[in-house]
């Protein structure tokens, strides 16, 4: 946000702000501004704007129009509205803003270079992640070529940041090079844990298949506003997010998503990947996540509390381990942490000071460009294709012959391509419930309400105030990955943080009219779609079934025989934690023994992480309905002040006073690192003991642990090595050392776990190797492949949903299978669990030959059966 100030490079010895200071450089800002305006006068209308921003909203409008879906429709559209906001802030002038307010000049040719690399490494980052999609590089080549690609991506943004100013210098006045930038530090730590092996293992069922192909049928159908899910009908279940980022990738990097597509490459001789597409956006999301708690730690404690915080963060297995599922919880807990990290930014900012611009020359062309239009700029990238794609629903363009035509809104039931085969409906084209509410008048809503946010922030420039409203538009994303949690939480946080901190005049600042324009214009207006076509079935389900009943009752969830107390989730975050498990507690007591918070910034934001902490905790002990995954939003705060207690351990100078404090605090941290790792690698029979980390993120608890894989040797390892390193946290002398010796564990762990623990076990999870071996086998002898009494949507996904499901057999499963033997078809491939092939021979009668075509040794879970008849 801010040119020139305390960063993860230089020297940081900035104070948290506090209510009452002036700012020092007020002087500097020019004219003395009218206080009493409400709103900030802009700068003038520039109408060279119109010309970009009609041809970005042209070319988007077409694409979004067209019948005919193009491979590279999507980065196109992205360009266009990239233009488009381009032209939207160009017309209300941001880029002319006074010369008091430039601290620095550069021009394109000086950008060039950074540019180049940005540009290059995207393109290279584009291809890599293709070429995996494709199969075309093998798993140890996309593992070498995506992280580096990506890598050198980071390193062109951060090059081109520098030559604008963004960001700040080192002690001596000059620049910081990458590689001593903490920030850059754990990014690309992040980075070579988690991308290597990213897309290289199937999806696990059913979540990841369940969301990933409702994702899929969004292409296939065509339809980026009502989601069909297989032979379930409609999905009403979860908001819009994680499906439209599944989606956008899935289209962006060429995924075979028509019926039949998807692993259909293995007939060719390839092994692709689509887990590489799906994955990447969750990546992203928790990469930037980790990165914004790492800023607001640093802002307060110090730039090693930071680093700390965030290194801590990504190597909690629940959190690395949901990073690689493309659920919904990633995007909703990581946008939420981006929202609760930039509240922080902007708390510690001086209400008054405000962002600083460069000048960019090009040719005649003078752009002054700051933290305004990073934040501005992305409310209107995100609301723009969404009002664009309502207007198109009333303007379907089909290509051959060119047809254009004005009708009102209308969407299909069915899964595109494989009406008709058993387990799905038939189409069947709906008009939308709520006729007087059509998708242009939903639009013209939301351009109003995104103009009024336009206008009320046209002369906004205070860093703080851009801060809060970028936390506006992460709750409001947050809200569209999840529910209304993405915004209670944060309120609830706030209101709390202020009474005990004794803020309240903080409340005034945090944007909160903007912010609910933000809201309305980023995270409602698919709700408003999705209830104009739907009608209450859509509400009943979503908020009421699946928000408020879960909150209240049990709704579907699998703890038969479990304590689901509020000791529920503190023993699942002995594993969600693991090494750190023992420091949260110490963290939280560290953080509410301080000063009190009205006296002491640091102690203010400490009770920040521990309300924070303490409301998620609370949130989803008190809801009866109960999956282990569920915890997530309390991570980041546990690691926030794990983060802040290892900064103090670390400092030579807390050794006197805190010294009985962080003796105890690693006794508690080596006994439950001892525990916890006793309990995931001693196998006792009737208990769960390496199968305890995929209950982290995974459901149906009493699934079987494959026996031919064992790590409780490993695990053995890691659990003794975890708590001889917080045993050194007793002895004052020791106790830096260890620290980053727990560290050291922690990364191993977090590797070994990634690599080699979720790599070798997720295809027992999932479907992946059941359908390649079909394709491989179908080749030599062609038949169909039927899904027999299985409802985990693996099959589903993996086929491109073009698979005849019975989820329940019976009548209608034999007659179809004379119908298809009538047809002349005597070889059927089956797909099922293993304990229903007896049944599934039974079914079938007296086939000539039964050949199970996979074992337990590759899956554990599903098996692939070819059948014969005469």
């Amino acid at each position: 946000m801010s040119e020139r100030g305390p960063d993860d490079g230089g020297a940081d010895t900035s104070e948290p702000h506090e209510p009452g200071e002036s700012s020092a450089e007020r002087a500097d800002e020019g004219p003395d501004s009218d206080d009493e305006r409400i709103v900030a006068a802009g700068n003038p209308l520039r109408l060279r704007g119109l010309a970009p921003l009609g041809v970005g909203l042209v070319g988007a409008f077409l694409l979004m129009a067209l019948t005919p879906q193009f491979r590279l429709g999507v980065p196109l559209g992205a360009l266009a509205i990239g233009l488009a906001t381009f032209g939207v802030l160009d017309l209300l002038g941001t880029f002319d803003d006074p010369e008091h307010r430039v601290v620095a000049r550069t021009s394109l040719a000086r950008l060039g270079p950074g540019l180049g690399l940005a540009l290059g490494s995207a393109v290279a980052l584009f291809a890599a992640v293709s070429l995996a999609v494709a199969g075309i590089t093998g798993v140890a080549v996309s593992a070498v070529l995506v992280p580096a690609s990506f890598l050198a991506l980071v390193a062109g943004i951060h090059r081109i940041g520098a030559e604008l100013g963004a960001w700040s210098l080192g002690d001596d006045g000059a620049p910081v090079p990458l590689y001593r930038r903490a920030g850059f530090q754990l990014v690309a730590l992040t980075t070579l844990l988690y991308l290597p092996m990213l897309g290289s293992h199937a999806l696990s069922d059913p979540w990841e298949t369940h969301y990933g192909e409702v994702a899929r049928e969004i292409l296939a159908r065509n339809d980026w506003i009502s989601l069909w899910w297989a032979q379930d009908g409609w999905f009403w279940s979860k908001p819009i997010l994680d499906f439209w980022l599944q989606a956008l990738a899935m289209a962006t990097f060429g995924v075979r998503y028509e019926p039949g597509g998807m692993l259909s490459a293995v007939q060719e001789g390839r092994e692709p990947w689509p887990e590489w597409a799906v994955r990447l956006p969750v990546f992203l999301l928790a990469l930037f996540a980790a990165y914004l708690l790492y800023k607001a730690v640093a802002r307060v404690f110090g730039r090693r509390a930071g680093l700390f915080a965030g290194v801590v963060l990504v190597t909690m297995p629940q959190w690395f381990l949901l990073t690689h599922q493309t659920m919904t919880d990633m995007p909703f807990v990581a946008c939420l942490t981006a929202a609760m990290a930039l509240l922080v930014l902007g708390a510690t900012e001086d209400p008054e000071r405000e962002a600083r611009a460069t000048e960019v020359s090009a040719g005649p062309l003078r752009l002054r460009v700051s933290g305004y239009h990073l934040v501005v700029g992305a409310v209107v990238a995100l609301s723009l294709p969404q009002i664009l794609y309502l207007l198109s629903r009333h303007v379907p363009i089909d290509t051959g012959p060119l047809h254009i035509a004005l009708r009102a809104d209308s969407f299909e039931a069915g899964s595109a391509g494989n009406c008709g085969l058993p387990g799905n409906d038939p189409c069947k084209l709906f008009s939308p419930v709520a006729k007087g509410l059509a998708p242009a008048l939903q639009a013209a809503i939301w351009i109003q309400a995104l103009v009024v946010m336009l206008y009320a922030n046209w002369g906004e420039r205070r860093v703080s105030r851009l801060y809060f409203l970028a936390a506006w538009l992460f709750a409001s994303l947050a809200t569209m990955a999840k529910g209304p949690a993405g915004l209670a939480i944060p309120i609830v946080v706030v209101l709390l943080w202020v009474f005990v901190a004794r803020r309240p005049k903080d409340l005034l600042r945090m944007e909160v009219p903007s912010g609910l324009l933000v809201f309305l214009t980023v995270a409602l207006p698919w709700f408003v779609a999705m209830y104009a076509r739907h009608g209450s079935g859509f509400t009943d389900r979503l908020l009421f079934h699946d928000m408020v009943k879960r909150a209240f009752s049990h709704v579907h969830d699998t703890n038969e025989g479990d304590d689901t107390s509020f000791r529920f989730y503190v023993w699942q975050l002995g594993y969600a934690m693991f090494p750190w498990t023992g420091l949260v507690g110490a963290g939280l007591a560290y953080a509410l023994g301080r000063d009190r918070p009205e006296r002491d910034a640091k102690a203010s934001y400490a009770h920040f992480f521990a309300l924070w902490l303490v409301v998620a905790f609370a949130l989803f002990s008190a809801m009866p309905t109960k999956f282990h995954h569920y915890i997530l939003p309390a991570l980041p705060a546990g690691a926030a002040l794990v983060g802040v207690l290892l900064d103090r351990m670390a400092d030579p100078e807390e050794r006197a006073r805190s010294g009985l404090f962080h003796a105890l605090a690693g006794l508690a941290a080596a006994a439950v690192a001892a525990l916890v790792g006793r309990d995931m690698a001693w196998d006792v029979e009737g208990r769960p003991s390496q199968v305890r980390l995929w209950h982290l993120i995974t459901y149906n608890y009493k699934r079987p642990w494959p026996e031919t894989l064992d790590f409780s040797a490993t695990f053995w390892v890691f659990s003794g090595l975890a708590a001889a390193a917080a045993l050194g946290l007793v002895v004052a002398k020791l106790r830096p050392k260890a620290v980053l010796a727990l560290g050291a564990v922690a990364i191993g762990f977090t590797a070994w776990a990634i690599d080699v623990y979720f790599v070798r076990t997720s295809p027992h999870w999932g479907q992946r190797s059941t359908v390649s071996a079909y394709h491989r086998a179908v080749s030599e002898a062609p038949g169909p492949l039927v899904a027999y009494q299985m409802n985990w949507k693996g099959e589903n996904f993996y086929t491109g949903n073009a698979i005849p499901a019975f989820v329940s057999s019976g009548k209608k499963f034999t007659q179809w299978i004379d119908e298809q033997k009538k047809k002349g078809i005597r070889t059927f491939y089956f797909i099922t669990e293993p304990r229903r092939t007896g049944t599934l021979t039974s079914e079938l009668g007296s086939p000539r030959l039964v050949d199970k075509l996979t074992d337990t040794t590759e899956n554990n879970k599903f098996v692939l059966v070819r059948v014969r008849f005469e």
